[in-house]
């Protein structure tokens, strides 16, 4: 499986759960509705025949509620874009099983693709605040039932899938250099706990075969870390080990990377660039660093790995790739 990284994946969780990322599904389904509504107008007849004042209200509907819904999303409340996006995965079930031929196919095909990819980022979102959802039962909040006696089964997106299956559909066009995310330390919570912050959460242990978290603020507690038990031939999950743990949150640093995936961050690699890292940050390659902040300082990281402060009057604490790879003699 290749090598997973924390600022792309990170970045894929924040993008999904964004508005801006909604309102590309907004955009799809106001390209349906005025295709719909226009044709509609073409053959007076249609009028009356009930899947169009049906699924056409539907879409009207939706139009005229999602600048709420965003709105609302932009000051941290998820719950009416959650209920938007639901009823947006309706709509291309409704025209499929309700008879379209008065179009023509071309018009046909047109509405499927764009309410298809308006009910595709939907369902994104809706996998993206899927575990949040499931840890905010009030009986979790208040202790008065125990998340360990009625744990939810992963609902979410699993592992590492969000960059596996999800970043070429959230970007058709790969971009070169995304925003570089670091765990902060100084912001933890304990499985079980209520979530003192919203947005991306990583275990303090590092990124490792568990999916990072989206959790929101006083609405629900903290998940564990549904990590990889067991996994197929194709490096898809089968089990899960349920691992109670603490979570740091995820926040950009204020800099730009390059894309892990992109040709530069290729080459960059290959060539044994950008191979140095300040503490707090997770490790990028699996291997031996060292630090001139302490003499002796070499050890083994593994990808995904906080590396830690060493404190001391040397300042900054900067992990270097050792470019001798080999163990230590014994």
């Amino acid at each position: 499986m290749p090598a997973r990284n924390l600022s792309q994946e990170a970045h894929l969780w924040y993008t999904i759960t964004s508005p801006d990322y909604l309102s590309r599904a907004n955009e799809c389904l106001h390209e349906a509705f005025t295709l719909f509504q226009d044709r509609v107008l073409q053959h007076p007849f249609i009028a009356d025949y009930a899947p169009v004042p049906q699924w056409g209200g539907a879409m009207e509907h939706l139009l005229s509620s999602f600048d709420n819904a965003r709105a609302v999303l932009i000051h941290g409340e998820f719950g009416p874009m959650q209920s938007w996006a639901s009823r947006v995965s309706d709509i291309p079930r409704g025209l499929r099983e309700s008879n379209m031929e008065w179009l023509s196919q071309p018009d046909q095909d047109q509405i499927m693709i764009v309410v298809n990819e308006a009910s595709r980022i939907g369902n994104h979102y809706l996998r993206g605040m899927a575990m949040s959802q499931a840890f905010s039962s009030p009986a979790y909040r208040d202790r008065s039932t125990a998340w360990r006696y009625e744990v939810p089964e992963d609902l979410g997106i699993s592992g590492s899938e969000i960059a596996r299956y999800y970043e070429d559909a959230v970007f058709p066009v790969r971009p070169e250099h995304i925003p570089e995310y670091a765990a902060d330390i100084s912001v933890t919570c304990k499985t079980g706990d209520v979530v003192p912050w919203t947005g991306v959460w990583v275990p303090a242990t590092g990124i490792g075969t568990a999916a990072l978290a989206f959790a929101r603020q006083g609405v629900q507690v903290m998940q564990p870390a549904y990590e990889a038990a067991s996994m197929d031939a194709d490096g898809d999950i089968e089990e899960f080990a349920l691992i109670e743990c603490t979570w740091h949150a995820v926040r950009p640093t204020g800099r730009m990377i390059v894309h892990p995936n992109s040709t530069t961050a290729t080459q960059e690699y290959d060539e044994g660039h950008r191979l140095s890292c300040e503490a707090g940050l997770t490790c990028v390659r699996s291997g031996y660093w060292f630090t001139p902040a302490k003499a002796g300082s070499r050890r083994y990281f593994k990808h995904g790995e906080l590396l830690p402060e060493i404190g001391g009057d040397y300042g900054a604490t900067i992990w270097q790739w050792d470019h001798n790879q080999d163990p230590p003699k014994l």
